[in-house]
């Protein structure tokens, strides 16, 4: 049955398939760029904690990355693709799938046989005309058709259900009140004009003063507002991995032992260089439009073989911003930095011949094969400088770790309680430094040692004269103490006088600015010439159209408290003075307000609802991520990014 259903449908399944070809298509990038470092990431593009994903993987995202932002972008993305770092959203975009996929395993959601088979048939595709499935040969010979296999499509739609899972579980939690709707209908339907003069506390600043009992009378008064969290202070000595690096012997002898035992890390294969014209095919493409592309590829390569200069035409026609106003030049590269059509047509030419046009699942391609470098056993002079380097990385590494450790032995048995103690620990080797951090909280970066939550929870369960250690930094290996436990609270006065003496003074500013705009206020609405109201206080009338709530009001900014005033008061009223906080304060000449009706809010207060619901969701999914992110060790191979960065931003 499912042949017969093959054989009568087959033109109306292939149909089919170019219409949701870019739910299947595993997009493979020619890779244009230079070797990578696996120092960091493993060999994978991007790790996110224990899961990687491949270069393949992640190519694949960036070209769907693109084509989002050319649907998005139409006519105008051949103009702006060149100031968007495709490559670098599209790594964030995996993470953060990685990252909520990992948080929705945590929740205990999971998917069932039943669910994923239930999204299956929701693909036309995969439904017979009474709605059973088409069977397990034809699924995957669609599936093969567009480079994908069951398990693969079937692993990314199962974490698709999961995400979805997640994304529901979130919405449930999420409340969204009546007031909530009407304030968010407010500041995106009504909309008034006005004329505002504003008085600014920067004069103010500086002719007002603060007595000693004035910033007596605040810190007593506003002590609340100088409450800290508790607090830390460590010690710590660190054991530098760079100065190691500078200190450590390495023999012309080991470095050539080195060599002669990693010969094959050190063997570089047979290089090509060439040159490229590429047409890209949209995902989804149907059958017509790719056929009209390779008519053009192919009317590209016969005036390219006529003997026109291919530069000239790779900068006129080719659609790789990488290569493009390089005349299409990509460089030297080995057989396997290619995916395999566009290497075996480059290394099955000789220099000067055009080939192509030579179809990869990124599009059309047109080759200048410019020549090629034998293979080759680099020489030891030439990697010397590079083996050295390896040999001190990971030496410097297992030193440091070695050092740390009989220090932290050191510490335990003398056990030092001051930095000057600690200093003389330090003075016996010089690669080891003795820090002293500033209070930090819970929440706050280690200073000196940077986001460490492990370490951190260690500290603030630690107590005075505790030691810690060693463990691994950026920099090389510490062993801490906890120097100080800053409990919450107020600062005595005489440690922060100088910042309560600011505040008083910002204060009376405050209040000078509020008394000057309520004289212009009231001069306004007995006829006075605004312009010149304004200049007598070294401001001017700002004419302001079409405000919404929230929106900034140019050299104002948000104000919330203008906004209310605004759209509370009548057409042809004066307010003032309106508090603009740190700013100063403001009077304005209210010309039109519209409002909402009735009938306007009940017509569209259901959207609104649901429009507030979705944000609220995401913004509570963007807090897990953050969260989440703090917890996990991601790793990127920035040179796989820098290869598709815009012209200009490679460093």
């Amino acid at each position: 049955m499912a042949f017969k259903y093959l054989r009568d449908h087959l033109k109306h399944l292939k149909f089919v398939l170019w219409i949701i070809v870019f739910v299947f298509v595993m997009l493979v990038f020619v890779d244009w760029g230079t070797g990578r470092s696996k120092k960091s990431t493993a060999g994978a593009a991007v790790r996110v904690g224990s899961h990687k994903i491949n270069e393949r993987e992640f190519l694949k995202n960036v070209r769907d990355t693109e084509q989002r932002f050319e649907k998005m972008y139409g006519k105008q993305w051949p103009q702006i693709q060149n100031r968007i770092n495709v490559a670098q959203q599209a790594a964030q975009q995996l993470i953060q799938r990685q990252l909520l996929l990992d948080e929705a395993r945590q929740a205990g959601l999971t998917v069932s046989t039943k669910e994923l088979r239930q999204k299956i048939l929701s693909f036309p595709v995969f439904r017979r005309k009474d709605g059973s499935f088409v069977g397990e040969q034809l699924y995957a010979r669609i599936l093969r058709a567009n480079n994908s296999t069951p398990e693969q499509f079937e692993a990314n739609l199962k974490d698709d259900i999961l995400l979805q899972k997640l994304q529901d579980l979130v919405m449930q939690g999420v409340y969204v009140s009546n007031k909530d709707v009407l304030d968010e209908l407010r500041r995106t339907k009504e909309t008034a004009d006005f004329d505002l003069i504003d008085v600014s506390i920067e004069p103010y600043l500086k002719t007002e003063t603060a007595s000693d009992a004035e910033v007596k009378a605040y810190y007593e008064k506003h002590r609340d507002a100088f409450q800290h969290p508790a607090q830390r202070v460590i010690r710590y000595l660190v054991v530098d991995t760079n100065q190691l690096r500078r200190l450590l012997p390495v023999s012309d002898q080991e470095i050539t032992k080195y060599y002669n035992d990693h010969k094959e890390e050190f063997r570089q294969p047979e290089q090509a260089h060439a040159a490229h014209i590429l047409l890209k095919v949209p995902s989804g493409a149907t059958p017509e439009q790719v056929a009209r592309i390779k008519a053009k590829a192919a009317g590209v390569a016969k005036i390219a073989r006529s003997g026109a200069d291919f530069a000239v035409l790779a900068k006129k026609y080719s659609q790789d911003p990488g290569s493009k106003d390089k005349g299409g030049d990509l460089g030297w590269f080995g057989r396997k930095r290619m995916i395999k059509a566009f290497a075996d047509a480059v290394f099955s030419h000789k220099p000067g011949d055009i080939v192509g046009p030579i179809r990869s699942q990124f599009g059309f391609h047109i080759i200048k094969v410019e020549g090629f470098k034998p293979a080759r056993q680099k020489t030891l002079d030439e990697v010397k400088d590079q083996v050295k380097f390896q040999l001190l990385e990971s030496r410097a590494a297992a030193e440091a770790e070695t050092r740390a450790t009989a220090l932290a032995r050191k510490i335990r048995e003398q056990k030092p309680t001051t930095d000057a103690a600690w200093q003389k620990i330090a003075d016996t080797d010089p690669v080891v430094n003795l820090e002293v951090t500033p209070p930090f909280t819970k929440d706050q970066p280690i200073p000196g040692i940077g986001n460490n939550p492990e370490l951190t929870k260690s500290i603030f369960a630690a107590k005075p004269g505790d030691i810690g250690g060693s463990i691994p930094i950026a920099r090389g290996w510490i062993v801490w103490q906890l120097k100080k436990i800053i409990p919450p609270g107020v600062p005595p006065l005489k440690d922060i006088k100088a910042q309560v003496a600011a505040a008083v003074v910002r204060q009376k500013a405050e209040q000078d600015a509020q008394k000057q705009a309520a004289a212009i206020a009231a001069a306004w609405r007995g006829g006075a010439d605004p312009a010149a109201l304004a200049k007598k206080v070294g401001s001017r009338v700002i004419p302001v159209q079409k405000h919404r709530w929230g929106v900034a009001i140019p050299g104002i900014g948000v104000s919330d408290t203008l906004d209310r005033a605004v759209f509370a008061a009548k057409a042809g009223s004066v307010i003032g003075p309106v508090d603009l906080g740190t700013r100063g304060a403001a009077a304005a000449k209210i010309l039109t307000v519209k409002r909402l009706t009735p009938e306007e809010i009940a017509q569209s207060k259901a959207k609104v609802r649901q429009r507030l619901q979705a944000e609220r969701a995401n913004a509570l999914l963007g807090a897990m991520l953050a969260e989440r992110q703090k917890k996990t060790v991601i790793a990127v191979d920035n040179e796989i990014i820098q290869r598709f960065a815009p012209k200009g931003t490679k460093g």
